[in-house]
């Protein structure tokens, strides 16, 4: 764990194992809150996961461009972001010339990337959107986090544009990725950047989410009988459900009596998750 101090975002505290935990929780909260029960605000919705909680990504974005990758190794962390129109070529100086449509066009992000991350690099990479003007890959803004040491240019005085979708992992609430604060965007404000919208009515729903991910942590899991009759109020429409349980299956979560879940069909095409061989 490392603690750093910003003009921008307030304390951040980084850790790689408590990154891993709220990832994987922000990924089951994403699909949980698509099920008809009401859950508030969720800090992902529709996540796509690669890996596994030794070697994996998540790539998380808000439904109108924006987005952040966070990928991790044992060795630690990668993350990177990106916000519409500012991407290598406007915030890091990129050529058009250097373009490689690799991890190359976004390594300017990482400045001293220890080379035991260059592994992390090239998952986090994989997941990143592709740039229409000329191939390149779609981030502005990044940071790294290997032992006691966390660098990257979300730590620029100016802080880039995307570095808030960052920060937002260096301000994890009992261990929650939070959504960032409708203000956020346009005008960081020390500490402020993220928001707890969880209500009242909301807390035995979190209560599901984070014994869920807990156990998922040591292995596969699956749902109990009470934990679904309180996240299904009402039965959704079968294809949400079997859209749910398909995602859910990814990180090791299954219904009870493990139900055959149908093929999954042909997607449209996005940033495309892969992982380099150990």
């Amino acid at each position: 764990m490392i603690e750093r101090a910003t003009d921008c975002f307030g304390h951040l505290v980084f850790d790689r194992d408590a990154i891993v935990r709220a990832a994987l929780r922000a990924y089951i909260e994403g699909f949980v809150a698509q099920l008809p029960n009401c859950l508030s605000f969720p800090a992902s919705d529709g996540a796509m996961w690669a890996g596994d909680l030794q070697r994996g990504a998540l790539y998380n974005d808000d439904g109108c461009g924006a987005y952040e990758v966070v990928a991790w190794t044992e060795a630690g962390i990668v993350g990177l972001a990106y916000e519409l129109g500012w991407g290598p070529i406007e915030q890091l100086d990129l050529s058009v010339d250097a373009v490689t449509g690799g991890p190359d066009d976004v390594r300017g992000a990482l400045p001293g990337l220890p080379s035991e991350l260059e592994s992390a690099l090239v998952m986090a990479a994989g997941m990143l959107g592709v740039g229409p003007e000329h191939g390149q890959l779609d981030a502005g803004v990044g940071f790294w986090l290997h032992g006691d040491r966390v660098a990257g240019t979300m730590f620029d005085d100016r802080a880039p544009c995307g570095a808030q979708r960052l920060a937002a992992w260096g301000l994890l609430h009992n261990g929650r990725l939070l959504p960032l604060s409708s203000s956020s965007a346009s005008s960081p404000r020390p500490g402020g950047i993220v928001i707890d919208y969880a209500r009242l009515q909301d807390a035995p729903l979190h209560a599901i989410i984070d014994a869920v991910t807990d156990r998922a942590l040591t292995g596969p899991t699956e749902f109990t009988t009470d934990e679904l009759a309180t996240l299904l109020p009402k039965p959704p429409a079968p294809e949400t459900l079997v859209y749910a349980q398909r995602m859910l299956q990814k990180v090791g979560i299954t219904w009870p009596g493990s139900p055959e879940i149908p093929p999954e069909e042909p997607q449209p095409k996005g940033p495309t998750p892969f992982l380099p061989r150990p």
